[in-house]
């Protein structure tokens, strides 16, 4: 994938596992490997299952050439509030932007809603007498000696690490805000700072200056955690280059990824939705439902006539996390996904009114579930799955970690079965349905918001307790085929080996479109495209072996938000006003479900993707099983009130013939994941020992 074929190793860290991916590139085959994640330094977990993995393949870490990294780092900084001490600079007047917000209302019921408090508290948000007009013509010069001031008050007085720089339209022009740079690197060479200018150029001084102060304030920890792994990846032998994966489903340099970390933030989930595409294409599937469960959390998102969907703002570190609105405004490319506190370690409890509520509290990898017998005593979802007979005590984790049943169903008598009266089973049945049922909610407010039928998708299922779920969140959806990849478990590192080196950005320029000429738009695009290159230059990637996407955001003329066109041109200088206008009548008809208005069209943001190109290679498959059994062995399963306790014939992935079906009910063991088929399903395994599980229609119901 990047030059002279070794090997290549993705990395995803999760909140309770890590995953890890080895891709010999000559022979396009997989080797994967699971490690408990260390919450005070995951790159210590990082290193020590990618040496596990490496050892047991006989490979060397200088024969490695390429490390892709998936990482929750920065939403988990977001979350936990443990960034760095960060200050702002901003024009005069408007220092209240981040409490001031959009003056909005997430909920229009809720009289005592809140918001996450600033990142950046108002005594360090300090004001320069500085001002440009919305074309970016200068109204009142910059100081620079004012500059330094309020650099010294930052720094001397409140100690920060951290500056952010969001002045007023300085997407049109950046003269004032590379002056404040300039001073800042003058003066304070070791503080981080973040341009608007150069982070974000886009309109909307809230949504922009709120995404900066994001950026400066993950800058630092997401610097130094890079420069951790990579002296640690060096002092191993490793050699070659680290790519950080993005939201948006491709992958930058380390230096990219310092400069701007907001573009990690869901770094993990787009490696998950990266692979579901690619799973579902081999199955001959361009319309997916990825569903990917891991410990801490679940995601979903949709793969609509084999694109992945993507959107440009989000919030994030919600207070409420079902919300959209209740967090952190960022304005970033971002596939289009939704995620939810549940995921293996959530942590279920008795409410006050005597139901069951599972999440979105976490037991993680430290001390995790009860069952792992590393001090968790409080009842999950995992150890629901074990009292189920979803999960075998002896093979769980390939048999490294026992899982402690008879404490599990202690905890789990003493604080769910006896306050609701009940027996064991039914408490784990109850756990495990709600979580299920928190999963297929937030997936169908999903699905029903962006006018998709879930009914007519399959479903991909990954992550380490995806495969074990998706049978009953399938039927929650009406989704009537759930594939479940060979390495499922690991779905997002696979995902991770087979991103593109690739970068988008953006810049506004509001003009009317039939002031536009061809020349107009090349002068738009082309520092976009000369920005993009150097990126991906960094990135090791051939300029003559790239692919460009270009798209305009465009409205008529006072509405009040703009959508997404994307522009049939492959080249920035074949852009016109009327290719852009009949883009647009396609794209409007497709958002609102009517022909674009008799009216004045304008353009405001233009937005380039550059890629390397794809080159058609086989997307790496895992080694052929090896360690076949003959039989399956058979355990008491339990699938609910409908079918009660039923002997279930069990499984070793690696043990199935390709090509064999089976009727459910049954359990199929990996390594990494449980796959779990209720007794109303059967299973089909395909050449590449990928399973996939048909839904028919329920003979009970519960």
């Amino acid at each position: 994938m990047y030059g002279v074929p070794m090997h290549t190793l993705g990395v995803d860290i999760g909140g309770t596992f890590t995953d890890f991916t080895l891709v010999d590139e000559g022979e396009r085959e997989v080797a994967v490997e699971k490690e408990p994640t260390t919450p005070d330094n995951p790159a210590v977990g990082a290193l020590s299952g990618a040496r596990r993995l490496l050892e047991s393949e006989g490979v060397g870490f200088e024969d490695v050439e390429a490390v892709i990294h998936g990482t929750t780092l920065v939403s988990n900084t977001l979350i936990e509030q443990t960034g760095a001490k960060t200050g702002l600079l901003t024009t005069e007047g408007i220092r209240d932007t981040l409490r001031l917000r959009r003056g909005s209302r997430y909920d229009m019921f809720d009289w005592g809603m809140t918001y996450p408090d600033p990142l950046v508290p108002r005594d360090r948000r300090l004001e320069v007498g500085e001002r440009l007009d919305d074309a970016g013509d200068v109204v009142t010069p910059i100081d620079r000696e004012q500059v330094r001031e309020q650099a010294d008050r930052l720094v001397a007085d409140h100690g920060v690490d951290s500056i952010a720089v969001s002045l007023l339209h300085s997407y049109v022009n950046d003269e004032h805000e590379r002056v404040i740079g300039s001073v800042l690197e003058e003066e304070y060479p070791s503080v981080n700072v973040s341009l608007s200018s150069a982070v974000v150029p886009v309109i909307r001084e809230y949504e922009r200056t709120s995404t900066t102060a994001i950026n400066a304030y993950v800058a630092p920890v997401v610097a130094d955690y890079l420069d951790f792994l990579s002296e640690e990846l060096a002092a191993e032998g490793f050699a070659g280059e680290v790519y950080m994966m993005t939201s948006s489903g491709g992958v930058v340099d380390v230096r990219t990824a310092k400069a701007e970390p907001i573009r990690l933030v869901e770094s993990g989930p787009a490696a998950g939705v990266l692979a579901s595409r690619i799973f579902g294409e081999s199955h001959g599937h361009d319309d997916v439902f990825s569903f990917d469960m891991g410990g801490t959390t679940a995601k979903g998102s949709v793969v609509s006539d084999g694109e992945i969907q993507m959107k440009y703002a989000t919030d994030i570190a919600r207070v409420h996390r079902f919300k959209e609105g209740s967090g952190y405004d960022i304005v970033s490319p971002l596939i289009d996904l939704t995620e939810i506190g549940a995921g293996g370690g959530s942590i279920a409890s008795v409410n006050e009114v005597g139901l069951i509520e599972v999440g979105p509290e976490s037991a993680g990898s430290d001390p995790g579930p009860v069952c792992y017998n590393r001090g968790g005593d409080e009842p999950t979802v995992t150890d629901a799955s074990l009292l189920l007979g979803y999960l075998d005590p002896e093979t769980f984790y390939g048999g490294r970690m026992e899982l402690a049943q008879e404490r599990t169903e202690r905890v789990f008598d003493r604080k769910l079965a006896e306050p609701l009266e009940t027996s064991t089973t039914e408490a784990a049945w109850r756990v495990f349905e709600v979580v299920n049922e928190n999963m297929a909610t937030a997936f169908r407010r999903y699905a029903a918001s962006r006018g998709i039928d879930t009914r007519g998708l399959s479903m991909t299922a990954l992550g380490g307790a995806g495969p074990s779920h998706a049978f009953r969140v399938a039927r929650k959806l009406d989704i009537g085929e759930v594939i479940c990849p060979f390495g499922a478990g690991v779905g997002s590192s696979i995902g991770l080996t087979e991103a593109p080196r690739m970068y988008e950005t953006s810049s506004t320029q509001q003009a009317l479109l039939e002031d536009l000429d061809r020349d107009a738009f090349e002068q738009q695009f082309r520092p976009l495209y000369e920005e993009a290159r150097e990126v991906l230059s960094r990135a090791n990637v051939d300029e003559d072996a790239v692919e460009v996407d270009l798209s305009l955001d465009m409205r008529h003329v006072d509405q009040g938000h703009e959508i997404e066109v994307p522009l049939p041109a492959d080249a920035i200088d074949d852009v016109t006003a009327d290719a852009a206008l009949e883009a647009f009548a396609r794209a409007y008809e497709e958002t609102f479900n009517r022909e674009m208005l008799e009216f004045p069209v304008e353009v405001l943001t233009y937005r380039l993707e550059l890629s390397e190109a794809n080159d058609d290679r086989a997307a790496a498959q895992l080694a052929a099983p090896t360690d076949r059994v003959a039989q399956p062995s058979t355990r008491s399963v339990h699938f609910g009130p409908a079918y009660g306790s039923v002997e279930t014939d069990i499984y070793r992935w690696s043990a199935l013939e390709p090509g064999i079906q089976l009727e459910g009910p049954l359990v199929i063991e990996a390594d990494q994941t449980t796959v779990v088929a209720d007794p109303d399903s059967t299973v089909s395994v395909a050449d590449d020992y990928d399973v996939t599980i048909s839904l028919e229609e329920q003979r009970a119901t519960n």
